[in-house]
C-alpha cells in the first residue's frame, strides 16, 4: 500500500514538474465533442476568455455541420488533406533523420571547395537593337583579337564593357551562386584561374568572364556559409525523399493501365 502511494505521489510530482497535465483541460463540449484549452484562438490576446470559448463553440458547430453534409468528401477538400498529409510525412521523416541532415564543419568545408566565393572580371556587350548587335559583333571580334595578343582582360573590360563594373576593370568583387546566376557561376568555376570564358549569351546580352581570386573558407561571411548549409540540407532532404519513395515502391502493388490500343 505504501509502495503504491509513493508511486502515485512520484508520478504526480513528475507531471507537475514537467508541466504536462494528466488530462487536457476541457473548456466546453459540443454535441459530446470536447473543446480543449489548446483549441482556443490566440490571435487576439485582449479578447475575453468567454468570447474565445464562444468562437471555438461556433467553429466546432460549423465543422460538425460541414461533416453532416459530407463536404469533407469533396475532391478539393480531399486534395487539401492529401497535401497536408504529404507535408506532415516529410516533416516526420526529416525529424527522424535530423542528425543526418545537419552538415558538420567538414561537410561545409567540402561543399565550399565546390562552390567557393570567387572574384570575377566581367565584360558585357548589349544586343538589344539591330545597331547594338552590329556594334557588339565588331567589338567581340576586336576583343578576341586582343585576347590572342595577350592584352590583360581587365583592360578589355574597361575599354569595351557596357556595364558599370567596366569602370573598375570588370571587377565584380567576390561572387557565389547565391548572388549570381548559378548556371553561369558553374561555367566560370569550371575554368582554370585567369582563363577567359567563351562568349556566353544571356537574353539580349553577351558576357565574358574570368575568375582571378578565391576567398578562403575561413574568410567567408557567415551569411554565405548559412546559404551553403541550407543547400546541403535541401540536397539531403531530396535524397531522403527519393529513398523513402523507392522503399515504398518496392512494398507497394502498383498497376498502370496500358495505353489504349497498345499491348503490354
Amino acid at each position: 500500500m505504501l509502495k503504491s502511494a509513493l508511486i502515485f505521489i512520484g508520478l504526480n510530482g513528475f507531471l507537475w514538474a514537467s508541466n504536462i497535465p494528466l488530462n487536457p483541460p476541457v473548456v466546453a463540449k459540443v454535441n459530446g465533442e470536447p473543446i480543449f484549452e489548446r483549441d482556443l484562438t490566440l490571435e487576439n490576446n485582449s479578447e475575453l476568455r468567454s468570447e474565445k470559448i464562444k468562437k471555438a463553440i461556433h467553429y466546432r458547430l460549423l465543422i460538425q455541420e460541414a461533416k453532416k453534409r459530407g463536404l469533407e468528401r469533396s475532391p478539393d477538400i480531399q486534395s487539401e488533406i492529401n497535401k497536408l498529409l504529404y507535408k506532415k510525412l516529410l516533416e516526420s521523416e526529416q525529424l527522424k533523420q535530423k542528425s543526418n541532415l545537419n552538415p558538420t564543419e567538414k561537410d561545409l568545408r567540402f561543399f565550399y571547395d565546390q562552390f567557393p566565393l570567387i572574384r570575377i572580371h566581367h565584360l558585357v556587350l548589349n544586343r538589344r537593337t539591330e545597331t547594338e548587335k552590329q556594334v557588339a559583333s565588331l567589338a567581340l571580334e576586336q576583343i578576341q583579337k586582343e585576347i590572342k595578343k595577350g592584352t590583360p582582360f581587365e583592360q578589355l573590360c574597361t575599354q569595351f564593357s557596357q556595364e558599370s563594373s567596366g569602370l573598375f576593370g570588370g571587377d565584380t568583387d567576390f561572387r557565389g551562386p547565391h548572388n549570381f546566376p548559378e548556371e553561369i557561376y558553374i561555367k566560370i568555376r569550371s575554368l582554370p584561374k585567369n582563363t577567359i570564358s567563351e562568349p556566353i549569351e544571356v537574353g539580349t546580352t553577351i558576357h565574358l568572364f574570368d575568375w582571378f581570386d578565391k576567398k578562403p573558407f575561413t574568410s567567408a561571411p557567415a551569411s554565405y556559409l548559412q546559404y551553403l548549409q541550407s543547400k546541403i540540407e535541401e540536397d539531403r532532404q531530396k535524397t531522403l525523399l527519393l529513398a523513402l519513395v523507392k522503399d515504398l515502391e518496392t512494398q507497394a502493388k502498383i498497376e498502370t493501365p496500358s495505353p489504349t490500343g497498345k499491348g503490354e
